[in-house]
């Protein structure tokens, strides 16, 4: 299930180039899935960051993928979306011989980075 079509994030602006995605996300700070992650302190879950970082991949290529291989997903500090429910997502790409796409992307919001990924996306 997509995210995005689920309301969980919308994608404010996109752009493309040669081997790189740079887009801006909000966050649905009222989304059901904070209710059960947490109540207390409601954080976006580390699977969603991949999952996002996926599916703003995939709307760029304008083809779907989804995650073969992690080699690195370091989450260095909670996204508390009532805190920065914007976020901008930078992801490097190349295509491998293999019909695979090799990515490393992170999410920030200004100065902060809250999530590194490094795999690849078939």
């Amino acid at each position: 299930m997509l995210l995005q079509e689920q309301n969980f994030y919308t994608l404010n602006y996109q752009s493309h180039n040669e081997s790189t995605i740079e887009s801006e996300i909000s966050l649905n700070i009222n989304h059901d899935i904070y209710k059960g992650h947490f109540p207390q302190q409601a954080v976006v879950p580390g699977v969603c960051m991949m999952q996002i970082l996926t599916e703003l991949t995939s709307n760029a290529l304008n083809k779907h993928l989804t995650i073969k291989k992690a080699n690195q997903a370091k989450f260095l500090i909670p996204i508390v979306p009532d805190k920065a429910p914007s976020l901008e997502v930078k992801i490097k790409y190349q295509n491998t011989e293999d019909e695979q796409v090799k990515i490393t992307g992170s999410i920030h919001a200004g100065e902060i980075t809250f999530f590194k990924f490094k795999g690849f996306l078939a």
